[in-house]
């Protein structure tokens, strides 16, 4: 009853956020004139690719809004900063308005760039690599949520290891053990000695937590990197309270926290597919828990992740190759590959896997578009769902997953010969 009240009251803020967007989307709409602001360049498109010449930017600008825009002047570099105007297309909708959408308008004149903490970290990853590979925005991707080049992202993509790059709930999972046991020593002499009243992992997970907070706002809180610190600060606070953690009750509940802070993350696709990622690591834990720990772990989770979110990911990513299926060892080897990239980054050995990265990136060679009929993901979706009430249903899932996984693999394979 207490979370059907407080569920209740979140939807109703959440209600009135998103009132307040329209109607800001609506003013936007009806503006004659072109609206001003400062914006990022976050992408760069290849001008060969479009008419007259022109160069397609994609920018964030200084109050939340992510828009692509035509300009046939000089091509700003990515990272800059530039004044723009711009107003709505015709027949923009709402949705579109709050994922990013495509404006009328240009590069009025560039900013010039003052001290970015984000540009002098780039740069120090790119001395460290070479600059005729791609590389280098790998590690700007995994350290601080940049995007990747489409080349590079088509191979990762070709891999099944999209989720490795994109800085999710997985890197803040490595990033909070990571800190945790460096701060645990020095933590444990001090409480011995001082204040041997105190609990460990309250103070450590309070000073984790508040560290990764920084980090998510220094990278400019992606969807995914927002929607898993919100569930970790949840999360703690419920390990606290001694309440129970693994339950859909719980993730329904971070949902509503997450969508209220940051409303327009309900057109985001990268926030769905992460709670997506999060409801069937759940949906395993809940039927897999008497399973050995490290079974759940290691062999349960990554190949289970792997097979349930294959047909979800399959909706709106239709590329397919055998070589997808390596991403559950490959999840579990960037597990210590994380930490150590970044430290060996730190004593300038970033190079250290170049070799094998490039080795890696270029296996896959083909892969197929290959997509999949609506009735089978309506069933999918169903299924999963139902899932959560039926362990039948669950191993069910499991197999239907699997069979989808062999079906479109197959396909694939004969499709490239």
């Amino acid at each position: 009853k207490v979370f059907s009240v407080f569920s209740l009251v979140i939807l109703i803020f959440i209600a009135v956020r998103l009132l307040f967007l329209y109607m800001e989307y609506s003013d936007l709409k009806n503006l004659n004139e072109y609206y001003y602001s400062d914006a990022q360049v976050e992408r760069v498109y290849d001008s060969k690719n479009y008419k007259n010449g022109s160069t397609l930017l994609k920018l964030n600008s200084l109050n939340g809004k992510s828009f692509y825009l035509f300009t046939q002047k000089e091509p700003p570099k990515r990272f800059s900063w530039v004044r723009v105007k711009y107003k709505l297309k015709s027949g923009t909708g709402f949705l579109k308005y709050l994922s990013g959408f495509f404006a009328k308008g240009d590069i009025v004149e560039p900013i010039e760039d003052g001290f970015d903490p984000r540009a002098f970290l780039r740069k120090q990853i790119d001395a460290q690599h070479d600059g005729k590979s791609a590389i280098n925005t790998f590690y700007h991707a995994i350290f601080l949520a940049d995007p990747l080049d489409r080349e590079l992202r088509e191979k990762i993509s070709n891999l099944g290891v999209s989720h490795l790059v994109a800085i999710s709930g997985f890197h803040l999972g490595i990033m909070w053990l990571f800190l945790f046991g460096i701060l645990f020593v020095p933590y444990r002499y001090f409480q011995q000695n001082y204040f041997p009243w105190r609990n460990r992992n309250i103070d450590l997970g309070l000073v984790t937590l508040l560290i990764l907070g920084v980090f998510v706002l220094f990278v400019g809180a992606p969807p995914a990197l927002t929607r898993s610190y919100v569930m970790l600060s949840l999360a703690w606070l419920v390990l606290v309270f001694g309440l129970e953690l693994i339950s859909f009750q719980f993730l329904a509940f971070a949902i509503l926290v997450i969508l209220l802070f940051k409303p327009t993350l309900i057109a985001s696709l990268g926030f769905w597919l992460s709670v997506s990622g999060v409801f069937y690591i759940f949906l395993i834990i809940k039927w897999l828990q008497e399973y050995p720990g490290w079974f759940i772990t290691i062999v349960a989770i990554p190949v289970g992740v792997f097979l349930l979110m294959f047909p979800v990911g399959h909706l709106f990513f239709h590329n397919t190759t055998g070589w997808q299926l390596m991403s559950p060892p490959l999840s579990l080897l960037f597990i210590p590959f994380y930490p150590i990239a970044l430290f060996m980054h730190l004593l300038g050995l970033g190079d250290i896997f170049d070799p094998g990265l490039l080795a890696l990136f270029e296996l896959p060679q083909k892969s197929s578009d290959i997509t999949m009929p609506h009735f089978l993901i309506i069933l999918y979706a169903l299924s999963s769902i139902t899932a959560i009430f039926s362990r039948r249903i669950f191993y069910f899932l499991l197999l239907f997953a699997a069979l989808i996984v062999g079906y479109y693999i197959f396909l694939s394979s004969f499709a490239n010969g």
